[in-house]
């Protein structure tokens, strides 16, 4: 199981947009892929189980597996809390639950950073592919999903904050994995080619990150039909009516470099 984390520690950056197309992409492809919502907002969950505001996916979810866990002795259920999708793509639903969680999960464990490795150990020879969907911080999360990860892709919006909110993620990620670590990747998301003024302004630091050669060669653009699939419970990937979208596009360049790159 090739696992692949999508982070930033700033949100609205299409971070869980992107996971949920790569997701798709891949399970299109016959690849066995488990999509893992670690994110307390429960956005990815919300979309894929089509539930309504201010509702929660149906116990037992990613909360019941880690509480399971750390609280009852290293009880591990989380093969029972996998739900399917569709052929080829399941779920590991989160849940806001999941928030005020963090701080035992980090004060009861004795390995707080190999939890989530230790989780889904039975799970290993079941998908091809595991995405994890971070929240946007630097919690005990987000430390997890990286120390499990074969790969980690960085979504950003080509502005100020998005940039910001990478110069906070990557250095943890260097600490945790080691500073020789360069299996990651940065995608430009929302990106807008009028907005001249603002790739001006923010030249330097986009270059800082060109000169890592770690910037995918590819941008996902303004799309007015991500908002609309997202309003609608629709895959963007793989719905018909999407078909000339140009983010939709985009995300299959990038379902075809982690094809071609990580696996």
């Amino acid at each position: 199981m090739y696992t692949i984390s999508i982070m930033n520690a700033k949100g609205g950056v299409a971070k869980t947009t992107t996971a949920l197309c790569l997701a798709s992409y891949l399970a299109s492809k016959n690849q066995k892929v488990l999509f893992l919502d670690l994110d307390p907002q429960a956005n990815a969950t919300k979309s894929y189980l089509k539930i309504s505001v201010g509702y929660s996916a149906p116990p037992p979810t990613l909360y019941e597996v880690l509480y399971s866990y750390v609280m009852e002795n290293r009880k591990n259920i989380v093969e029972e809390a996998i739900k399917q999708v569709r052929p080829n793509l399941d779920l590991l639903p989160a849940t806001q639950k999941m928030e005020p969680f963090k701080d035992l999960v980090k004060s009861n464990s004795r390995r707080a950073l190999d939890v989530l490795k230790f989780v889904m150990k039975p799970l290993q020879k079941q998908y091809d592919y595991l995405i994890i969907d971070c929240p946007a911080d630097l919690s005990v999360y987000v430390e997890n999903a990286i120390e499990m990860s074969d790969a980690i892709l960085c979504p950003t919006t080509y502005d100020l904050y998005g940039l910001d909110g990478l110069s906070l993620v990557i250095p943890v990620m260097l600490e945790i994995k080691g500073d020789d670590f360069g299996n990651f990747r940065v995608l430009y998301t929302m990106h807008n080619p009028r907005a001249t003024k603002i790739q001006e302004d923010i030249g330097k630091q986009a270059k800082m990150l060109d000169s890592m050669g770690k910037v995918l060669p590819f941008k996902i653009p303004m799309d007015q039909s991500v908002k609309n699939s997202q309003a609608k419970y629709q895959d963007l990937v793989s719905t018909a009516t999407y078909k000339n979208s140009q983010a939709r596009h985009a995300y299959t360049k990038l379902g075809e470099f982690v094809l071609e790159e990580w696996s």
